[in-house]
């Protein structure tokens, strides 16, 4: 009889009891600092598919909320032209119903999306750590990343309706931006538990990324200009010749 395994793990003292979410989240945010990450992805709930449903459920709320908000804009936008519509009074309430429908089933979309996102800005963050000799694993990589960017997705979608709003946004947007950099202090210092790094290292693996994609693309850039500049200026040329003087 196998199928009593879990039960008998759970009432086991030394097996280790469920972290819960929203208690790990608060841990993260409240009690910032290496040893909050290192006790949070020793357990083994830490799997990067805790991760990812977090993600999801941010994500999908993010864009519900989103689409929501659009939708009831472009409906007071209608229902003001109304009268303009003369034989089609249920145009306001079609749109409204149909708008609905589509947040509701563009939701799960945006969901997936965040968490393919997330899987890859992970994964890079977690190769670069490696690269400077790191040893976590990417499982409790993607768990502290996730503790982290759930959260303050949350906030994000929850800040959505105010932000609609005017001059909300210059309340919302100095918490959001403080928010921000809050969370890159959570994230270094994640990558200095989880792979047990220095403060050097775990700045490089977060930043480097980021710097080498921007190099690459003023790269590239400078390299379209300098074979497409030749053609793109005798295009400005010839526009201005045509143009009246």
């Amino acid at each position: 009889m196998t199928y009593h395994t879990n039960e008998v793990m759970m009432e086991d003292p030394d097996f280790p009891r469920p972290q819960g979410a929203l208690p790990v989240w608060s841990q993260v945010f409240t009690k910032p600092g290496e040893a909050t990450f290192a006790r949070i992805t020793a357990h083994p709930e830490a799997t990067a598919k805790a991760a990812y449903i977090w993600v999801f459920i941010a994500g999908t709320l993010s864009g519900l909320i989103n689409s929501l908000l659009q939708t009831l804009v472009t409906l007071a936008g209608i229902q003001q032209a109304a009268p303009n519509y003369g034989g089609m009074p249920s145009m306001p309430a079609a749109y409204g119903l149909g708008g609905l429908i589509g947040a509701i089933c563009a939701a799960p979309v945006a969901g997936l999306a965040s968490v393919i996102g997330f899987a890859i800005g992970v994964a890079i963050v977690h190769a670069t750590a490696r690269f400077f000799g790191g040893e976590g694993s990417f499982d409790r990589m993607a768990y502290a990343f996730g503790a982290i960017a759930a959260p303050i997705s949350l906030i994000s979608a929850l800040t959505i309706p105010l932000n609609a709003i005017p001059f909300v946004v210059f309340c919302t947007a100095p918490v959001m931006i403080a928010l921000s950099l809050y969370a890159v202090y959570l994230q270094v210092a994640a990558i200095k538990a989880v792979h047990r790094l220095g403060w050097g290292e775990s700045v490089g693996a977060l930043f480097l990324p980021a710097i080498l994609f921007a190099l690459l693309c003023g790269v590239l850039f400078l390299v379209l200009m300098r074979v497409l500049g030749p053609s793109v200026m005798e295009i400005f040329q010839q526009i201005q010749q045509g143009l009246p003087r």
